[in-house]
């Protein structure tokens, strides 16, 4: 189980299929477990579908776009969960970068990527 790899693989995926250079949503959908809960930083909660849905309504949707996670810190870890924060930035178009603080919860899953499923992630917006 490497939480760590998980965040920032799934991130990469998710750069590139907003940038368009994939056009398969198998990544995700091998990643969020059925219980997925998203928690995005206008407080707003979607289930798994909604997700993959709105996911699938930002594939190719911008031609500059970098995501990074940065802080990675585990905040527990047992054989039932593992939780953890860190930062993710999203580096704009025209300049524009936000931040936000992202909490997740996973599952530990022998078939999904890296052993792990998200079970529930929740954003908050870091101003700088």
């Amino acid at each position: 189980m490497d939480w760590q790899a998980e965040i920032v693989e799934l991130h990469d995926f998710f750069e590139d299929y907003f940038l368009g250079k994939t056009a398969s949503l198998n990544r995700a959908k091998d990643a969020f477990g059925p219980k997925f809960t998203f928690v995005g930083p206008d407080g707003q909660t979607r289930n798994r579908a909604s997700v993959i849905q709105m996911l699938a309504d930002g594939h190719a949707h911008t031609e500059q776009l970098k995501i990074t996670t940065t802080d990675h810190q585990l905040l527990l870890e047992t054989p039932d969960a593992v939780v953890a924060t860190y930062v993710e930035q999203h580096e704009l178009s025209e300049g524009r970068t936000n931040h936000r603080l992202t909490t997740v919860v996973f599952i530990p899953d022998d078939d999904a990527p890296n052993g792990l499923v998200w079970h529930r992630a929740q954003e908050t917006w870091l101003t700088d």
